[in-house]
Order: C-alpha cells, then sequence, then structure tokens
C-alpha cells in the first residue's frame, strides 16, 4: 500500500501538503518489482505516471532487432507518462535493476493532481521538456552513429582497394629490382655501355604507338601473343610476362625487330629484359602514385566532412564542397549500385551561412536514400541553383518512387520504408529538423521512376539564429 510518506520521498513531491499527499497515495496502485521485471514494454498502453519507491530500472529503446540503454530511473524519481504528453503507447521497455516498489497514477487522476499541487505541475512540465530535450540528443547521436557506421564500412573497403594495390605493387617492384643487378652484369658481360643500352631503348620506344594503353582487350591480347611468339623465337626467357607489358607501352614485334637491328644478337635477350623491367618499374611507380593519391583524396575528405561537425558556430559554407564530400564517404554505395551520379551544379551559386557538420549530415541522409532506391545501374542527380536570397539544392533519384499514401508520413520520426533493421526511421526527420534549425525547407515529390528531395537553405544567416542542432537538442518532435 502506497502511502503518503513514500510519495514524499520522490523529489517533485517533498514539499507537498500532506492532505494533497495523501490524497495521491489513496489513488495510486501499488507495484512490486523484482529484479529483471518488466513494469511495461514496448507497445504498452502509456497511461500511467511512475513513482520509483525502492529500487528502480533502464530504459531501453527497441529499433529492429537493436536495444539501446536509453536512461536509467532510480528510486525517488518519475518516469512514464507525465502530464501534457502526447505519448500514447511506450517506444521502449522497462527492466528492473533491483527489487522494489512503484507507485503508479493513471493519467484519470492528473487533472485534480494538477488542481491540488500546481507546483507539481510545473515541475512535471519541466521535467517532460528535459525528457524530449534529452530524447532529441539521443535520436540525433543515434543516427549520426548508423551513419557513421555505414560510411566506414564503405570507407573500409574504399581505402582496402589502394592499399591492397599498394601492397602488389611494391612486392612486384621489389622482384624486379631484386634482378636488376644480375642483368647489369650481364650487359657488362656483353660489352655493353649504360649508353649504349639507353640508346637501344629509344630505338626500340620510337617505334612504338604513340598512346600507349588504347587498345581494346581483344586487340591486346592479339598483340601479346605476336610479341609472345616474337621474344620465343628470340630466345627471350618468360615471353609471356615480358609481352604483357611491351603490349601495354605500345611496342610491336615491328619495333622489336627495329631493336635488333641495333643490338648484338647475343645481348638482345639481356637489353630486352633490361627495358623490360625498366617499362615495367615506371608502370608499378605509376600505380603506387595513384594508389597513395586515391588514399590521401579519401583521407582528405574524411577530413573535411568529419572536422566540420565540430564547428561551434554558423561558417560560410560551399555546399558544393559538401555535397562531394559526402559522394566521397559514399562511394562504396555507388560502386556497389553501379550508379550514375549526375552533378548539375549551378555556376552563380554563393556560399551559404550554415552549421557545416549539420548540413552535411542532411546530404548524406537523402544521398543514401536515394542510392538504396535505385536499382543497379540507376541514376542520381544532384542540382543546385541560387533563387533570390535562397540556394536550393535538389536530390533526384529513378528509383520506383514513394507511394502516395505514405508520402506525407516520411517525415515523422521512426517511420521507415525500409525492410527492418535496414533503417530507424529518423534520417528523414532528422534531416528535416536540421533544415528547419537553418530556417530553410525540405520537400519532397515523387512518383514511380522519379523522386526529387529538394533542400532551399538562406544564403545570409536569419536574424533569428539557433545553435547547433545537437548542441542542445530539440523540442520540435515532443
Amino acid at each position: 500500500m502506497i502511502t503518503a510518506a513514500d510519495l514524499r520521498t520522490i523529489d517533485v513531491f517533498s514539499d507537498q501538503p500532506e492532505d494533497d499527499l495523501a490524497w495521491l497515495a489513496s489513488v495510486a496502485d501499488e507495484q512490486r518489482i523484482s529484479t529483471g521485471a518488466v513494469p511495461f514494454q514496448r507497445g504498452d498502453p502509456a497511461d500511467t505516471m511512475f513513482a520509483v519507491i525502492e529500487g528502480g530500472f533502464q530504459i531501453f529503446t527497441i529499433q529492429g532487432e537493436t536495444r539501446t540503454l536509453f536512461g536509467t530511473i532510480r528510486a525517488g524519481e518519475i518516469s512514464g507518462l507525465l502530464p501534457f504528453s502526447r505519448m500514447e503507447t511506450f517506444a521502449g521497455e522497462g527492466v528492473a535493476i533491483s527489487d522494489g516498489r512503484i507507485a503508479r497514477v493513471h493519467r484519470d487522476h492528473f487533472p485534480e493532481m494538477l488542481s491540488r499541487m500546481p507546483e507539481v505541475g510545473q515541475r512535471l512540465v519541466a521535467r517532460m521538456t528535459d525528457r524530449v530535450r534529452e530524447s532529441s540528443k539521443n535520436d540525433v547521436q543515434r543516427e549520426k552513429m548508423m551513419s557513421l557506421g555505414k560510411l566506414s564500412a564503405g570507407l573500409a573497403h574504399e581505402l582496402n582497394n589502394p592499399a591492397a594495390a599498394i601492397r602488389r605493387s611494391v612486392a612486384d617492384l621489389r622482384e624486379r629490382l631484386d634482378q636488376m643487378p644480375t642483368l647489369v652484369t650481364r650487359l657488362t658481360g656483353h660489352g655493353l655501355t649504360p649508353d649504349q643500352v639507353e640508346a637501344a631503348r629509344g630505338a626500340l620506344m620510337t617505334c612504338t604507338a604513340p598512346t600507349p594503353g588504347t587498345l581494346s582487350t581483344v586487340e591486346r591480347s592479339e598483340r601479346e601473343d605476336d610479341l609472345a611468339d616474337w621474344l620465343d623465337v628470340h630466345d627471350v626467357p618468360h615471353a609471356y610476362v615480358v609481352a604483357e607489358i611491351l603490349a601495354e607501352e605500345g611496342v610491336t614485334p615491328k619495333a622489336l625487330t627495329h631493336l635488333a637491328e641495333h643490338v648484338d644478337e647475343a645481348a638482345l635477350s639481356d637489353v630486352i629484359l633490361w627495358i623490360e623491367k625498366g617499362l615495367a618499374s615506371n608502370r608499378l611507380l605509376a600505380e603506387i602514385e595513384r594508389a597513395a593519391g586515391r588514399i590521401s583524396d579519401l583521407v582528405a575528405s574524411v577530413k573535411g566532412y568529419t572536422h566540420r561537425d565540430q564547428a561551434p558556430d554558423r561558417q560560410r559554407t560551399d555546399l558544393h564542397e559538401g555535397l562531394d564530400q559526402t559522394l566521397t564517404m559514399l562511394g562504396h554505395s555507388v560502386k556497389v549500385k553501379s550508379a550514375r551520379v549526375v552533378r548539375d551544379y549551378g555556376t552563380d551559386v554563393p556560399p551559404v551561412s550554415a552549421f557545416p557538420g549539420e548540413i552535411n549530415q542532411v546530404w548524406t541522409n537523402l544521398l543514401d536514400n536515394a542510392l538504396d532506391a535505385i536499382g543497379d545501374g540507376g541514376e542520381v542527380r544532384i542540382g543546385t541553383r541560387a533563387e533570390g536570397a535562397v540556394v536550393c539544392v535538389t536530390i533526384a533519384d529513378d528509383g520506383p518512387g514513394i507511394p502516395a499514401d505514405v508520402q506525407e508520413r516520411i517525415f515523422e520520426p521512426f517511420y521507415t520504408t525500409k525492410e527492418p533493421g535496414k533503417g530507424t526511421g529518423l534520417g528523414l526527420d532528422i534531416a528535416r529538423r536540421i533544415v528547419m534549425q537553418h530556417q530553410g525547407r525540405l520537400s519532397v515529390e515523387s512518383e514511380p521512376g522519379r523522386t526529387v528531395f529538394e533542400v532551399c537553405l538562406p544564403i545570409d544567416t536569419p536574424r533569428a539564429s539557433v545553435t547547433p542542432l545537437d548542441a542542445i537538442g530539440t523540442a520540435a518532435t515532443g
């Protein structure tokens, strides 16, 4: 049985008159819980306020198969439905962390409770505002972590390719360089000077194709076969390996015949191997340079994408730069879908006053959804334009479209059209809140084969400027 003394241990009731607490105790129901018990679970009607007299419980949010700790309610604290809240069902569940007692007050008694104890009403409103703010911050953080997880997986693939290319090229280069001293010894034994070897190389290269590497796959295969046959006839070892490098550089059997006219037959094989090692080494160095450049570009994009998230104030922000950085971060998703990404950027688009990290989060959510919507080989088109005092960005895809009967719901928190476990239902809600925070607008038009999201942001900082969304949270969905 709940008593007035029990309720006085609750922080919001501690200074209330004895008669009022006695009345509240008379209408409250006592619930005893044991460790591990579930006082409420997801989907239960939210019609009761909980006052924890003894013990406590943890609250978990549930999305698909994922359970995330939201907070812990201990003895002396209030939870559950609060007055003026629009909550109808519980979105998560409570799990008792110890044996305890809970006073449950049904919503039917709220009007009289607030009439008897108006100070309690003010405290509970403040408590509810704090709850909404904290929930909003958690939603933003959860969506960012989901995005970070997807981006990290994609970046791991993107970085692995050039890293593996560098490793292969270095191994090949080391093998070829290890063979060079032996070749130098043999060339010296033939009585050839470095100048003579270089002259032979020049004679070969003057007869090669002016634009190497432009043959089709079939043409290059035929060229390699012809070169390998020539090399076999002249007793050049590893003929097909050597032929592959020579063919890629535009060398023809005719060019090799021209070379043979400038080199003694006994030295011909070693001269060709020397030239092949030099060509291959240059090619491998170029591959290493390209791969290292790709890694450097990816790191620069990650740095540009993430460090802006630390900016505490609005900055003049180049939206094109942010869009390009986001596309780099989503590069693996583009490759997986073999997607065609078209940039239709306006030439007169000025920087806008924005929180760059927040705006990049908008592009991440919208572009990720677009790439998810299209089929293999589909198209995502990004357009920008200046329109008076605003800049508008459109992100269009040629996917199946959003059904008309759900278009009005896609910006609702936790609503998703994706399969369970593939979406949190928060991406578009957070994108909408970030755009609203910038006093901009986010809209969507969709039909089968074409879906267009449009974001319009003011170029200059509005007078009623706000702080970053995840710095204070927001009560926009409270």
